[in-house]
């Protein structure tokens, strides 16, 4: 993801990483109530985040 903003807006790949995190930081995190449960309202082009996904990222954290 960073690689792909770096090249998209001409940054080098510290520069994109700090805009990115820089980007998360100032932006309010929005939430529903669903079912009991808070959830987080992410953006309309967000990828979708699925069962697939959240093993492949579980299955990076040590």
């Amino acid at each position: 993801m960073a690689r792909e903003h770096a090249a998209r807006h001409h940054l080098t790949l510290g520069e994109a990483i700090s805009d990115l995190v820089r980007r998360a930081a100032e932006r309010p995190l929005v939430t529903d109530l669903k079912s009991g449960l808070t959830v987080v309202r992410l953006p309309e082009h967000s990828p979708r985040v699925t069962s697939e996904r959240v093993a492949k990222v579980a299955d990076q954290w040590p």
